[in-house]
């Protein structure tokens, strides 16, 4: 009954509710996909920097691949053959 599932906490939060534009949304949503962050942590970024607060401003993702020495395959083909 004590083991907790999910994400840690990340502390208290307040709750803002922001409805931008489809078209800026869509651009928002693409940055933040790309920075490997939700549209929330994205948006926290976005206004931390803009009001030069970096303390506020959500850790960035680990870049996971640079860190472990997995060798990349090009092919299936290539990975069936070196298996081999």
């Amino acid at each position: 009954m004590g083991t907790q599932n999910g994400r840690p906490s990340k502390g208290r939060r307040d709750a803002i509710l922001a409805k931008p534009p489809v078209e800026f949304g869509a651009i928002l949503k693409q940055n933040a996909d790309a920075a490997g962050l939700s549209y929330g942590e994205y948006l926290v970024m976005l206004a931390a920097d803009a009001l030069g607060m970096p303390q506020y401003a959500p850790p960035r993702p680990r870049d996971r691949a640079a860190e472990l020495p997995i060798p990349e395959l090009s092919t299936a083909k290539e990975a069936t053959s070196k298996a081999a």
